[in-house]
């Protein structure tokens, strides 16, 4: 069973705390532990700092990290997706080679029954939209797809333009949730270049920091979800 938008947020919110813990085995142990919760399964194989893969029945949820602002490594796919050369940066191409790997490999295991999804916030959401624009076999295999304060510019938006039919393939297996007043994703708000776009209040009282939150969709009532995204 394909994850919820909330539980899609909450892999996403897992990986991140699985990122920050120095020991494999102990990030493991902790994220089998959060992701049973939710009755996923941790694929430690197909599992590090950038992707996430877990499971749940034939469901494949795969998950891209945002900005660890400590890694000068992402701070340089930030100012790649910024001015729209994203497609250049070795961290997006690799994240894309990864993904279809994995999905080659569930392929076979699961005899081609296997239902992808892929989740991801900020940096990691841009590095998805751009893998679903440029991987055609990656495109369609993917049921569905949540993205959460997704890094978005002007010129990441027309980068990654697709054609008609294309767009509209996305459009019905595409959310984009964002925060109102979220700077990362403000460019969304004017224009998204596939997928739907639904849109979240924050409380009055968060800072910028609160606003780009993964907590936004975790631990509120998802009252904007997009009831067609889930019946097509």
């Amino acid at each position: 069973m394909s994850p919820k938008v909330n539980e899609a947020a909450k892999i996403a919110k897992i990986h991140y705390i699985y990122q920050q813990r120095p020991n494999k085995e102990r990030a493991d142990n902790f994220a089998k532990r959060k992701l049973g919760r939710l009755g996923y399964e941790l694929d430690s194989s197909n599992t590090d700092k950038d992707v996430l893969t877990a499971k749940r029945g034939d469901n494949i949820h795969i998950n891209y990290t945002g900005t660890d602002v400590s890694n000068p490594r992402d701070i340089l796919s930030d100012a790649a997706l910024a001015v729209g050369l994203q497609s250049k940066n070795k961290q997006f191409t690799d994240r894309k080679r990864k993904t279809r790997d994995i999905m080659r490999q569930y392929d076979k295991e699961l005899e081609g029954k296997a239902d992808y999804t892929l989740g991801s916030h900020s940096l990691g959401s841009s590095i998805l939209m751009n893998t679903l624009k440029e991987s055609k076999s990656i495109r369609d295999r993917t049921s569905k797809a949540f993205t959460f304060n997704a890094g978005y510019t002007k010129p990441f938006h027309e980068s990654v333009k697709v054609p008609k039919e294309v767009k509209k393939e996305l459009d019905k297996k595409v959310l984009h949730s964002r925060t109102k007043g979220d700077i990362v994703s403000a460019h969304m708000s004017e224009q998204v270049a596939f997928g739907q776009l639904a849109e979240y209040k924050a409380d009055k009282d968060s800072d910028l920091f609160e606003k780009h939150s993964l907590d936004n969709f975790t631990n509120v009532d998802m009252w904007y979800l997009i009831i067609h995204f889930f019946l097509s």
